[in-house]
């Protein structure tokens, strides 16, 4: 009798697998400037360019403002992709580091804190990519909606990451055996 998939336990594949797939879209997220709008871009630069009352230098001032913020966003990106995949490494990082520990012998209750950790750890991280790629979208122009899958993609994970935890709690509760 097979179980229908809503009503069991996470895989313990699947797990390590959500995180690769978050770790890989925010990957090509970064590749692809993080969904940069350039109409997005062009329309913040028209609406400073409506706010300017020196009309003698404005289109001096534009283009002035077009160089820094060409500049700035270059530069905010290269960041933003160094530290989202950061992130991600310490992710998938203490997630296998936390899920390779496997509480047994004298030792038990110990190694299930370290594990425990390592897991608690994971959401942390997951918590602050989740923050990061909010920050992203609210610095640079982009559609904010193409942020809500990645999202809640990240949201799954830290409750599959919750569960792999919860799941450990067999370790103390069998901890005389």
């Amino acid at each position: 009798m097979s179980v229908v998939k809503s009503r069991r336990s996470p895989h313990n594949f699947e797990t390590p697998r959500k995180l690769r797939q978050i770790r890989k879209a925010i990957t090509e997220m970064g590749i692809n400037g993080f969904g940069y709008d350039k109409e997005r871009y062009e329309a913040r630069i028209q609406k400073f360019a409506d706010s300017i009352t020196n009309f003698e230098r404005k289109d001096e001032i534009v283009a002035s403002m077009r160089e820094k913020n060409k500049a700035y966003y270059s530069n905010f990106l290269h960041e933003e992709i160094v530290i989202t995949r950061d992130i991600m490494r310490k992710v998938i990082c203490e997630f296998e580091i936390g899920n390779s520990i496997w509480p047994s012998g004298l030792a038990k209750v110990a190694e299930f804190r370290e594990r425990r950790v390592h897991l608690d750890e994971c959401i942390g991280w997951l918590h602050a990519i989740k923050q990061e790629l909010q920050y992203i979208a609210e610095i640079l122009p982009v559609d904010k909606n193409k942020y809500a899958n990645i999202s809640n993609e990240i949201e799954q994970a830290i409750n599959m990451v919750k569960g792999v935890r919860r799941d450990a709690n067999k370790f103390l509760k069998n901890k005389d055996t």
